[in-house]
């Protein structure tokens, strides 16, 4: 049963023209972007000859490429996770999945599996930035690998959350705008304003940017890894509960 919701959840995500749209436009945001920071920085070669420690591409391209790709990523996660309950809920087949009791976790995690196609648009992204970023100077591939280990999590743990806030939503639309605007929270929460204004605080610590930029720097701790993972199952576990108080009522 588990496969079946799987594969019901791929094929309906994948066949959808909006998301390939989405994923098209913030693909080429993305890539511009990139091109613009790009040539910024060919541009000021002259300026960081003069200083003793210039920003190399890791940092100066690389990091900015991972925090704008993972900001972007925001809207496909919305989108998609919408779909994963309040879409059921709103053509009346979410009951269909839970008539046995035993299967709540299952088809969340079921339908958490299904999302996980979103990993394989962001890793031809970084690989293709990789790939040309490294052709044009050195690139420090075990700070490039941990940032790609750490967006990785980042998306898995945004996932669960998205699912989490689509289970208490009965319209795809309403899901949604609900999750872009907590995702965005989240993102303004862990943003450098905040951090300037107030230095590493606990906002800093609950929002998964901050954790995220640690990753970006090379920096793998076991509090990050325990924030994303164990947070991650802290809200599927969460929405499996919902699910079954769904059930119930």
């Amino acid at each position: 049963m588990s496969m079946n919701i799987t594969k019901k959840d791929i094929g309906s995500l994948w066949r959808s023209p909006l998301l390939w749209v989405v994923l098209s436009l913030i693909a080429f945001i993305a890539a511009w972007l990139l091109w613009q920071r790009l040539d910024r920085y060919i541009g000021l070669q002259a300026s960081f000859a003069t200083l003793p420690s210039p920003p190399n591409i890791t940092h100066a391209l690389w990091v900015p490429f991972i925090l704008t790709l993972a900001k972007l990523l925001l809207l496909i996660i919305a989108m998609t996770t919408a779909k994963a309950f309040a879409e059921e809920r709103a053509h009346k087949t979410l009951w269909y999945l839970l008539i046995n009791k035993q299967t709540y976790y299952h088809v969340v995690w079921a339908k958490f599996k299904a999302q996980w196609m979103i990993l394989l648009f962001v890793w031809g992204q970084l690989s293709v930035a990789a790939f040309l970023l490294a052709t044009g100077g050195e690139l420090n591939w075990t700070q490039s690998l941990v940032g790609l280990f750490g967006i990785s999590l980042f998306t898995l743990w945004f996932v669960s959350l998205g699912m989490l806030i689509s289970s208490f939503c009965q319209s795809t639309g309403t899901a949604v705008l609900l999750s872009s605007v907590v995702f965005v929270l989240l993102w303004v929460i862990g943003g450098e304003s905040v951090g300037q204004e107030f230095g590493l605080n606990w906002l800093h610590l609950i929002s998964p940017v901050q954790h995220l930029k640690w990753f970006c720097q090379g920096e793998i701790s076991l509090s990050s890894l325990f924030y994303f993972i164990g947070g991650g199952i802290v809200l599927l576990l969460l929405t499996a509960q919902n699910l079954e108080g769904l059930r119930k009522s």
